[in-house]
């Protein structure tokens, strides 16, 4: 099962294995205080379409199918990273 977690909330017990799919690291956040699992940049969305969606110039709809046209031809590495964890 794979559940998604805001990085700022605090680590529990029951998270298992906890992977950070961003394409930087998060500002004023240690390794140590975040206790991820491993770091998939691959995974992350684009920072052109990250800007775009937080400065709201697309929809929720259109965020969704350009990440998936983003990860097109990536899955199969990803998966593999994701299931080796």
């Amino acid at each position: 099962m794979v559940k998604t977690k805001c990085l700022y909330d605090p680590v529990e017990a029951l998270d298992g294995n906890r992977i950070l799919v961003t394409r930087y690291w998060p500002r004023g956040v240690s390794k140590e205080r975040l206790s991820t699992t491993d770091w998939l940049q691959n995974l992350a969305p684009s920072k052109e379409l990250v800007r775009d969606w937080k400065k709201q110039r697309i929809s929720w709809e259109e965020y969704t199918l350009r990440y998936h046209k983003e990860m097109r031809g990536h899955q199969e590495v990803i998966l593999a990273q994701v299931r080796q964890l």
